[in-house]
């Protein structure tokens, strides 16, 4: 019985003063049930620790500013993946995460993902901010995570000179021309 190779994933983290959340986002990476990962660490110029922390994980750093889009249009042109899931530092992935969105696109043939996040912490703002955020998911405020790479590369990725909405624009050139579902399993963010 022959099996299929599990296709790469590359994880492309954005950072800048990551070092209180780095840690983690890595350890969920690395305790993912999928293995066939790559992980591109694209630091914008750090002050702190977060490089060397990285690098404690096998994490090449790759040093790239002025914003994200850069940052994560950078790491997909290096990447060699057949899918992207970029991710902030303060991420911290459920096991199986990986795994299933690379299922449901093959399974599905799906183009790209939403990827729920669940706002995590103390406090009541906490909650009220995880509450708003559970209205987000698959909709036009929100945008896909995970993506095959050939399509990331064919809307020419995130838009450098937008800050703040680039998620956003990125997001409806996608819906444009790739099928985009939620995935099953969810993530963290602090």
């Amino acid at each position: 019985m022959t099996t299929e190779k599990e296709p790469l994933v590359s994880v492309i983290i954005t950072t800048k003063n990551e070092e209180k959340n780095i840690e983690n986002c890595l350890e969920s990476i690395k305790n993912q049930s999928f293995n066939n990962i790559e992980i591109i660490l694209v630091d914008n110029f750090s002050e702190d620790k977060t490089a060397k922390l990285a690098e404690k994980y096998d994490v090449t750093v790759y040093f790239k500013g002025n914003e994200r889009s850069a940052q994560r249009n950078y790491g997909a042109k290096i990447a060699k993946g057949e899918y992207l899931l970029y991710l902030d530092a303060d991420m911290i992935l459920e096991p199986t995460l990986i795994q299933d969105c690379v299922t449901k696109c093959k399974t599905d043939n799906v183009d790209a993902l939403y990827v729920p996040e669940k706002i995590v912490g103390d406090g009541f703002w906490i909650k009220v901010r995880d509450f708003e955020r559970s209205f987000y998911t698959g909709t036009v405020i929100d945008a896909v995570r995970f993506i095959r790479t050939n399509l990331f590369l064919q809307v020419e990725g995130f838009d450098e000179t937008l800050i703040g909405p680039e998620d956003w624009d990125f997001d409806r050139k996608i819906r444009n021309v790739g099928h985009t579902e939620i995935a099953d399993v969810g993530l963290c963010h602090n």
